[in-house]
């Protein structure tokens, strides 16, 4: 992917970008990926989901020129229908999100993959409403009670890594005179980020990456 190692938009979603692209490596280029609270219009990033393969998408704002405009918990597709289902930073804005995942599990084909972005710690956003944050046991739990089988849960980035995203966030409040400073600061972190050994420093992360498989 261009821009893997730079920081696209933010360094949640270089996070977030880096993991979908590592999580369609290897899938083939004609299957049917359902993208849940996805944006045709309006993207953030560098990751393009329509790049991976013949893409639906469904989001509850017309404005993103979804697909299917309906809510994530009652899309009106045919079960067993796609072979992956994407949620990129949606799960927080659901107040409860196992209906989502029971949903998903539905249109997915035996076998099919879910991939799911989500931020842990992350400023509190809108879009219209963002409800909570889950751990990596969190996930576990609701896979298994779902009739998923976890393939991979991945942290994204640890101290450091939130230290950046901090600063980004302050300076941000700045002017952009501050921008070169920012950047500078940010690297840096991630830098110390990737180097980072203690058991402390990675309990702290901007959030998780989960791969799950429809048993």
């Amino acid at each position: 992917m261009k821009g893997r190692k730079s920081i696209s938009v933010s360094v949640r979603r270089h996070f977030v970008d880096i993991f979908f692209h590592d999580a369609f490596e290897g899938t083939s280029s004609d299957i049917k990926i359902i993208d849940i609270g996805g944006k045709k219009k309006n993207k953030r990033g560098l990751f393009n989901t329509s790049d991976h393969g013949e893409v639906t998408y469904v989001n509850i704002d017309k404005t993103n020129e979804p697909d299917i405009l309906a809510s994530a918990d009652n899309i009106p597709v045919n079960n067993d229908f796609y072979d992956v289902a994407v949620m990129g930073e949606l799960l927080e804005h659901i107040p409860e999100p196992e209906p989502v995942i029971r949903e998903a599990r539905r249109i997915l084909k035996f076998n099919g993959l879910l991939f799911i972005s989500v931020p842990f710690n992350y400023p509190v956003h809108g879009d219209p409403d963002d409800y909570a944050r889950y751990t990596d046991s969190y996930w576990k739990l609701v896979a298994e009670k779902n009739k998923f089988e976890i393939i991979k849960i991945e942290k994204h980035g640890s101290f450091f890594a939130v230290l950046g995203l901090m600063v980004q966030h302050l300076f941000r409040a700045k002017n952009k005179s501050w921008e070169p400073v920012q950047s500078w600061i940010v690297k840096f972190m991630m830098w110390l980020d990737e180097r980072t050994e203690s058991p402390i420093l990675k309990d702290w992360t901007t959030g998780y990456g989960i791969i799950m498989r429809k048993k």
